[in-house]
C-alpha cells in the first residue's frame, strides 16, 4: 500500500513518504477466510479493472499546524505537463502566504503517474488482512504495517467494508505506540483517514474526503497537525498513459 489515496493524505498531512508493507498478525482470521470473502474479491478486482483510469479534480485542503491555519483550493489535471498538474484555485495568486506555498511545493514536487483517488493494490492488503468486527452493513478488517525503518508493530491499517454497496468505503492508518520517522523527530499519534464514495455504474470507489492528525515531537519541540481534504468536480480523463 505504497501509492494511491493513503499516500496522497500523508503527502498533504504529513509528508513523511511511502510507508505502508503490511503483515499478517499470527493466530487470526484471515480477510479473504470471512463470510465476506466473495465480496472483498469482487470490490478488489472492480479496483484492478479500473487501475489505470486517471481523473481531474478539485480538493479544498485545510490545514493547521500549532496556531496557523492554511486554507487553499486546488484543481489537479493529469492531462497537464509534469509541474504544472497542480494549480492553485483560491486564494488569488497576490495572496499566497508561506502555508498556502508550502503545500502546493509538496504536491508539485510528488506528482506521480498514480492516481490519488483510487486505492491501489486493494488485493493485495486484504490478503494480509485479518478480520476484526462486523455489522449488519459493514465489516472491519486490519493489517499490521511492517516497515524495516519503522519499529515493529508500530502502525496498523484498518480496512472497513461496505457490504452492501460491495466496496471498502474507508481506510484508517493508526499508530499503536510511539515511533520515530527520523533520528530528530518522534511520533506520539497518527491517525490517517480515507473514505470512499460509493461507486456508480459499476466504477470504481472514488476518494471523497480525509482526515488526519499527527501530534509528537521534533528538535525538541512538541507539533500536533491536523488536516482536512474535500474532493469535487471529478472528472474521468484519458491521459497518454492510459489511451
Amino acid at each position: 500500500m505504497k501509492n494511491g489515496p493513503a499516500r496522497f493524505a500523508t503527502r498533504l498531512a504529513l509528508a513523511s513518504g511511502a510507508w505502508l508493507i503490511l503483515s499478517l498478525s499470527a493466530n487470526a482470521q484471515p480477510a479473504l477466510e470471512h463470510s465476506t470473502a466473495p465480496i472483498l474479491n469482487a470490490a478488489a478486482e472492480t479496483a484492478a479493472a479500473h487501475a489505470a483510469d486517471q481523473y481531474a479534480f478539485t480538493v479544498d485542503h485545510w490545514g493547521q499546524e500549532g496556531d496557523k491555519e492554511t486554507t487553499v483550493k486546488l484543481r489537479y489535471d493529469p492531462r497537464l505537463p509534469k509541474g504544472e498538474q497542480w494549480r492553485v484555485l483560491e486564494p488569488d495568486a497576490e495572496h499566497l502566504d508561506k502555508g498556502v506555498k508550502k503545500v502546493l511545493k509538496q504536491l508539485q514536487k510528488a506528482e506521480s503517474d498514480e492516481n490519488p483517488l483510487l486505492y491501489e493494490k486493494l488485493d493485495e492488503m486484504l490478503a494480509v488482512a485479518e478480520f476484526v468486527e462486523e455489522t449488519d452493513t459493514e465489516a472491519v478488517f486490519v493489517a499490521q504495517v511492517d516497515e524495516d525503518d519503522l519499529p515493529k508493530d508500530a502502525l496498523e491499517v484498518f480496512m472497513t467494508l461496505n457490504k452492501q454497496g460491495g466496496y471498502v468505503s474507508r481506510i484508517d492508518v493508526k499508530s499503536k505506540k510511539s515511533f520515530k520517522p527520523l533520528p530528530i523527530a518522534k511520533v506520539t499519534n497518527l491517525v490517517q483517514s480515507q473514505f470512499f464514495a460509493a461507486p456508480i455504474d459499476g466504477g470504481p470507489a472514488l476518494l471523497a474526503h480525509t482526515e488526519g492528525v499527527v501530534e509528537g515531537e521534533a528538535m525538541f519541540k512538541s507539533f500536533k497537525s491536523v488536516s482536512r481534504q474535500t474532493f469535487s468536480d471529478i472528472e474521468k480523463v484519458e491521459t497518454a498513459k492510459g489511451e
